[in-house]
């Protein structure tokens, strides 16, 4: 391969660097001789940290900003967290590649010395977290009154807050944890929800890249072959399957709305999990499953979309 200097474009925080590092070390070990810069750029929700995303924008103000230089040829790939994706890309880019999904559960995090258990026998308890999704089914599962808090702020930030008793509970994504080495802290108690309590974002533990697709149009292009070397294809299967549902759904961050596809059975079975909730106050959750092949995927993702559309 030739020695050309590809630049990484991402966001500046400590997870997105990280995750930024976890694509620079796949592509070296593929391209030992890769030449590879990293650009870092601020995004609108880099900047407004004090509001709700769903207030001035929803998903799309983690990448306007990167996809703009991607465009332009400031960049010539974009690193994101896939769940952080809006439903429609920008016009000429495209995701041909995402590393190995990591842990897609949900974490609620305590101080030390009060369990998950414990915060939900005290009235009221105060739970940081901004997401609809979150917020809808943790609810579902007690009968008190929750007090919901908004939260922003990097991953460090928001356990800082934690420590400093501005929440007595915060809900993470378990993949941010492990790839900043935070999933194991002394001064804190974390409770794992397995995805039947609570579904995950779509996209939730994938790192995605983003290219433009007239770079990936010739099979030997330099970056399509690239990024052919150090895909996961199972997860890229999982990621487009979610990917598909919520295009369809026209759902981001102004709605609660989980989506999971995962293998199952040594990969021979998929299973595809929805939960969204409608006008009702409850909404429900549904399960698919079926035998893993492309056409049983399709038939599996078209009846969530279906029953997405139809309401419960």
């Amino acid at each position: 391969m030739d020695s050309k200097v590809i630049k990484i474009g991402t966001r500046g925080s400590a997870l997105a660097l990280a995750q930024t590092e976890l694509v620079i070390s796949a592509v070296k070990r593929c391209n030992p001789d890769a030449c590879i810069e990293k650009v870092i750029i601020k995004t609108k929700g880099d900047k407004e940290t004090d509001k709700p995303v769903a207030s001035f924008g929803g998903k799309g103000v983690f990448i306007t900003e990167i996809e703009e230089a991607l465009s332009c040829g400031k960049i010539d790939m974009a690193v994101h967290s896939a769940k952080d994706l809006p439903a429609n890309l920008s016009e000429g880019l495209h995701i041909p590649g995402v590393l190995e999904r990591e842990d897609v559960r949900d974490v609620f995090i305590t101080r030390k010395g009060t369990s998950y258990m414990d915060l939900f026998q005290k009235e009221h308890p105060v739970v940081g977290t901004g997401s609809l999704r979150r917020q809808f089914q943790l609810q579902s599962h007690h009968q008190q009154y929750i007090n919901f808090k908004h939260i922003r702020g990097n991953v460090p930030t928001r356990l800082e807050k934690l420590r400093n008793r501005e929440y007595d509970g915060i809900i993470l994504a378990a993949a941010g944890l492990k790839r900043l080495g935070l999933e194991a802290e002394k001064d804190f108690e974390y409770k794992y929800f397995d995805i039947e309590e609570m579904v995950p974002a779509a996209g939730q533990g994938i790192i995605a890249i983003e290219t433009r697709k007239e770079d990936y149009t010739s099979g030997d292009s330099y970056i399509s072959g690239i990024l052919k070397d150090i895909t996961d294809y199972n997860t890229f299967t999982h990621y487009c399957n979610e990917r598909k549902i919520m295009e369809a759904l026209d759902a981001g961050c102004h709605e609660a709305i989980g989506i999971i596809s995962y293998y199952y059975n040594n990969n021979r079975n998929i299973c595809i999990k929805l939960v969204r909730q409608t006008g009702s106050a409850r909404g429900m959750a549904v399960s698919y499953n079926g035998k893993g092949s492309i056409e049983e995927m399709e038939n599996l993702v078209n009846k969530a979309i279906e029953r997405g559309k139809g309401g419960w």
